[in-house]
């Protein structure tokens, strides 16, 4: 299992500087990833401040050597394909395959499309990120494309340099990694995910608030997911991202992170909501380094 952090990009968080020497030291620490939320504003009440996740996401990689970095998750119905799958190309070239394209519907309608005049409704987002993709995918072969769909049109282009990196089906592509939550009246954030190189499923509790699953909710969504489509997921290389929460130092994180990878995660990133969690929390995570069980045979003597 590989270990990362999922950082706000608002609030105490809204500082582009902070997050990348937060980054550089996380990679001193051992740990393999450090992912950012990509949100426009948080509230309009708070006037909390905010930066641009995939300007920080830049700064990270070019600071970095080792760390896997990228916006988890981008609402990618708000933006162009074309111009998310040239940003790609070259953040995968910058970072010689270290960028990770997390995607997803957005968890804010309000904040995050009709504030800005975007079309809000989960269906047309839904419909919109799935054929973003298919665009996206097109582009990144390096071959002229060309496509017209309900949303998107694009007439005989060619995007050079292809991005060095693969997809799970063997074509120039940086590995995404598709939210899906659960449970779910329909099946179609899980069969999003089935062909992406990855899944970060989100549990939906009271109140709308998201969070990862636990290892039985987990084991269930993948059972689910193999149901849903046994086909992509044999022949891809799948990511499992489980996003949790633990305090360092007592040793949950590493129970957790062993129940966790044996229902099949890969991932555990350890999340900070800014309402939730004191920064200083963090600052003994990055001192602390991932929960790996070397680590708590370590701090155990």
């Amino acid at each position: 299992m590989q270990h990362g952090l999922l950082l706000p990009n608002v609030g105490y968080y809204a500082d582009p500087s902070r997050l990348v020497e937060f980054a550089v030291r996380a990679e001193e620490a051992g740990w393999d990833g450090v992912f950012l939320w990509d949100h426009l504003m948080m509230s309009r009440e708070l006037r909390l401040p905010a930066v641009d996740a995939w300007t920080v996401v830049t700064g990270i990689l070019a600071r970095t050597s080792r760390l896997r970095s990228g916006p988890l998750v981008t609402p990618l119905a708000r933006r162009r394909p074309w111009k998310v799958a040239r940003e790609t190309a070259t953040l995968d070239h910058l970072s010689e395959g270290r960028l990770v394209l997390g995607v997803g519907l957005g968890a804010d309608a309000d904040l995050d499309f009709a504030a800005f005049g975007e079309p809000g409704g989960l269906r047309t987002r839904a419909s919109k990120v799935d054929e973003a993709l298919r665009v996206i995918a097109g582009l990144w072969r390096g071959d002229e494309f060309s496509h017209t769909g309900d949303h998107y049109r694009v007439d005989r282009a060619t995007f050079l340099p292809a991005p060095r990196s693969t997809s799970g089906r063997g074509d120039p592509g940086v590995p995404i990694w598709a939210a899906a939550t659960w449970p779910a009246s329909r099946p179609g954030a899980l069969l999003r995910a089935a062909r992406q190189e990855g899944i970060v499923p989100m549990i939906r509790g009271n109140g709308g608030h998201l969070r990862g699953p636990d290892a039985v909710e987990l084991a269930d969504i993948l059972a689910r997911l193999a149901t849903l489509a046994p086909q992509d997921a044999s022949v891809r290389t799948r990511d499992v991202v489980a996003i949790d929460s633990v305090a360092p130092g007592d040793g949950a994180a590493h129970d957790r992170s062993a129940a966790l990878a044996e229902v099949g995660a890969t991932w555990r990133l350890e999340a900070f909501d800014p309402w939730r969690r004191s920064p200083k929390e963090l600052t003994a995570w990055l001192d602390h380094g991932p929960p790996r069980p070397a680590a708590r045979a370590v701090h155990a003597q």
